[in-house]
């Protein structure tokens, strides 16, 4: 009996010490989850050392960061609010961003700007994310669309920038061409996605650029305008040099067709198609060379060119269970050293949100950046410029006002008014008024309707 209870004691002794001397490491961790959209193997590995950087500072917090694709996101985001369960962090489109907060379920990254310092952030992110005096997102990088062309074959072809869409289609019709003289079209002049997300965001931009708006200060949709009818001219005359099957692809398929030489311009690009050029392009042909870009034309009623840009907002949710670990994240992740390793996975797409890092010349010395320079002087004067806005978004107004335009998006009401149009042989005033009237009915459903 007595030799039970030294045992006893014994052991006791043990996990007290063990307590005392290893509490830290037998003290569960706090667990802030992230959500992401860079799927690329480059950026996601940029992300984890981050990561592993971070927790070797603060060994009580462990970070599970999570890379989804963009079609997955919204609907995660939304499912784990549902449940109560939301991530500390995660990306997300402006437009998400926007009707998050206006429903009250974003946290304020205020501290996460203040130590960044405002001033160091570019004035056109700041508009993203601010609402009233608090910042509820803050972008993680920035790029915007682009209009790419094969610069060789429009060399050729004695083609300059198109200043209007009457310029572009004359350009789309030169550069679709049968080279090989058997009657069949080896290379379109143009390529454009056709899923629902790369359909809306055109529409936006298009719109923009043609003078119009989607939605008025009441909440009144304006399919029906001159504007709009134009817009759908203009997409029924683009389907012409569009390769068969347009309508079924997505942004890799449209890359593929411009670096597999199959299209001579793709309205819908972005920076992060100067990678997959250097990956898949015949190795002479991988430089400005051959893929250039060129300034976005003008609609008929429009006076200013106009583009998107992709620049998702980390979001921080009410109801998550770290938010002061997941501020601490984010300020570590903008410290301009650990910033240039995640800008450095795709530096033609990847426009830092710092003036610091930009000025910075290991920045500068990137080598893509100095071998596709002229992608990113496009990106920067759109930015510098506000020639560019979130998707749907016309004025920046409506990032705050328009919080239903996150509905509209998933609605699928623009795609199917375009493919009324462009596949269906539907007169453009015939489907705009039936798209005009689901979007009046989406919004008063939501109770935005303010006509």
């Amino acid at each position: 009996m007595k030799k039970k209870k030294k045992l006893i004691v014994v052991i006791g002794f043990v996990c007290l010490f063990s307590m005392i001397l290893g509490g830290p490491t037998l003290a569960a961790k706090k667990v802030i989850h992230v959500w992401h959209t860079e799927t690329n193997p480059v950026s996601r590995e940029a992300i984890a050392n981050i990561v592993a950087r971070f927790e070797a500072l603060h060994p009580d917090i462990k970070v599970e960061a999570e890379a989804l694709a963009w079609g997955d996101l919204e609907g995660k985001i939304m499912a784990a609010l549902a449940a109560g369960s939301p991530p500390e962090l995660s990306h997300g489109q402006p437009i998400t961003c926007a009707a998050l907060q206006e429903k009250g379920l974003l946290l304020s990254l205020d501290e996460v700007v203040k130590s960044i310092g405002e001033d160091n952030i570019w004035d056109q992110i700041k508009k993203v994310g601010k609402y009233g005096d608090h910042y509820y997102g803050l972008v993680h990088a920035a790029g915007t669309s682009l209009l790419v062309y094969r610069k060789d074959l429009a060399e050729k072809k004695g083609l300059k920038n198109p200043k209007t869409w009457d310029d572009l289609l004359h350009n789309a019709k030169e550069l679709t061409m049968d080279t090989n003289g058997d009657g069949k079209i080896d290379i379109y002049g143009l390529t454009i996605p056709g899923d629902n997300l790369f359909i809306n965001i055109l529409m936006g931009e298009l719109t923009k650029a043609n003078g119009g708006i989607l939605f008025d200060s009441k909440n009144r949709p304006h399919f029906t305008d001159e504007t709009m009818i134009q817009t759908l001219k203009f997409w029924k005359e683009l389907t012409k040099y569009l390769p068969p099957g347009w309508e079924g692809h997505g942004y890799r398929e449209t890359f593929a067709n411009m670096y597999g030489q199959k299209a001579a311009m793709m309205y819908q690009g972005y920076g992060r198609g100067a990678s997959l050029i250097e990956q898949y392009a015949p190795a002479h042909m991988a430089s400005t060379d051959y893929y250039d870009v060129w300034i976005k034309p003008r609609g008929p009623s429009g006076t200013k060119p106009a583009a998107q840009v992709d620049e998702e907002p980390w979001m921080m949710f009410k109801g998550c269970k770290y938010p002061n670990e997941a501020i601490e994240f984010l300020k570590f992740f903008y410290k301009d050293e650990n910033y240039l390793e995640y800008i450095q996975t795709v530096p033609i797409h990847f426009f830092p949100i710092t003036k610091s890092l930009r000025k910075s010349s290991a920045y500068h010395a990137t080598p893509m950046i100095k071998k596709w320079k002229g992608w990113l002087d496009v990106q920067e004067y759109y930015l510098d410029n506000d020639l560019v806005k979130p998707t749907l978004v016309i004025d920046w107004e409506d990032m705050a006002g328009k919080p239903y335009l996150m509905e509209i998006l998933g609605s699928g009401i623009l795609k199917d008014m375009v493919m009324e149009v462009t596949k269906e042989g539907v007169p453009p005033e015939k489907a705009a008024a039936k798209a005009q009237k689901r979007a009046e009915e989406l919004v008063k459903d939501k109770g935005y309707a303010k006509w």
